[in-house]
């Protein structure tokens, strides 16, 4: 789940067809899954986008393949085209309670033995600014920093900056650190559970937005969703999800936003969660220039397809389905990987993490992300 629990039970997965991956190949999800893998360290998977067939690529527990996790949550892809130091083809890994003092770290995992290193640790104020529980990790290759021969990493944590209200990172490619947004001053629109990012190119793809989905901000603290000046860190807010004026209402007043991904075409996705007993969650679409909220489907309507129990992340597959991680979806309640039509709504199931046939166990998918 992306929200921090005051107590973590860390579940240890069983594994099946436990050899790791040659290598990670364009167009393989990447599913993080918090508890699975050696004493219940997490998994970093590679999910074949048709089949649904999972393979272990990096188990977190494992010491042999670099530094042990604790929490990892959060997936990115470094592409081949991003002009940093990180080199093409690398994946980021988020880890809420890894590092010193259990602030937090940014692991860096090679695509093909899927050894790690640790790249940040966000409780050494060495490396810059501390942080709490790092959500969320975002690679922009159209961003400033990027074209300069930075990283072009951005880091959220729902928990750091100004009163606890959250902050975004910025990550060079030696793992040191900067606030680029800080969510609690006064200096723009301020934050309450600012936790996941995607990145929108503007029209003539230069330049862009970070967008920023909040859980706790915004009309009746039922989140929004923020812009966010990738160079300066300057905050607005495009939707907020208690406003009626601006579009779809979640009835449940406990939902949050949790995960925004965008389409190549430009198209924003919010997939919004329902915290309370029964929740099932749903996926709107917000427009990008008026932020006016349409629901695509709901996830506790099973005559769209397989429902959900706690839908924790999504992102933009190269089939033009999106992907959603449900943590405790799917018979056995180990979670499940669901795709949905945007345009109809209709979800199937495409990996059930409690089904052996599929490949390696899981017990709680969360981040998500294609290699591309």
């Amino acid at each position: 789940m992306k929200r921090k629990l005051l107590a973590i039970a860390l579940i240890t997965g069983s594994l099946a067809g436990t050899a790791a991956a040659s290598s990670v190949t364009t167009g393989n999800l990447l599913a993080i899954d918090q508890t699975a893998g050696t004493s219940g360290e997490g998994v970093l998977f590679i999910d074949d986008q048709s089949s649904g067939i999972r393979t272990l690529f990096s188990d977190f527990g494992n010491s042999t393949q670099g530094p042990t996790g604790v929490d990892p949550n959060a997936v990115a892809w470094v592409p081949a085209t991003l002009l940093g130091l990180l080199g093409a083809g690398q994946i980021l890994v988020t880890d809420g309670s890894g590092g010193t003092n259990k602030e937090g770290a940014l692991y860096q995992i090679d695509p093909i033995m899927g050894n790690r290193v640790l790249l940040s640790d966000f409780g050494n104020s060495a490396q810059g600014p501390v942080g709490e529980y790092p959500s969320g990790v975002l690679v922009a290759p159209g961003l400033l920093n990027g074209l300069l021969g930075g990283s072009g990493v951005l880091v959220v944590d729902p928990y750091a900056g100004t009163n606890g209200q959250g902050a975004v990172f910025s990550v060079n490619a030696n793992g040191n650190r900067a606030i680029l947004s800080d969510f609690g001053d006064k200096t723009g629109p301020q934050g309450q559970y600012p936790d996941s990012m995607a990145y929108l190119p503007n029209l003539l793809g230069l330049g862009g937005s970070v967008l920023v989905a909040d859980g706790g901000a915004g009309t009746n603290g039922e989140g929004e969703l923020f812009k966010l000046d990738p160079t300066t860190g300057a905050r607005s807010v495009l939707s907020d999800f208690g406003s009626s004026a601006q579009g779809w209402v979640d009835p449940n007043p406990e939902s949050t936003p949790v995960s925004v991904t965008v389409s190549p075409a430009g198209q924003i996705y919010v997939l919004v969660q329902e915290l309370s007993a029964g929740g099932g969650g749903a996926v709107v679409k917000v427009d990008p220039s008026t932020g006016d909220r349409t629901l695509v489907t709901d996830f506790s309507d099973a005559s769209e397809g397989p429902t959900g129990i706690a839908p924790d992340n999504l992102a933009w597959l190269s089939s033009g389905l999106l992907g959603v991680t449900d943590a405790d979806a799917g018979p056995e309640g180990d979670g499940e990987l669901f795709t949905v039509d945007p345009s109809t709504g209709q979800r199937n199931t495409l990996s059930d993490f409690g089904n052996s046939q599929q490949g390696a166990l899981g017990s709680e998918p969360s981040g998500l992300t294609i290699a591309q």
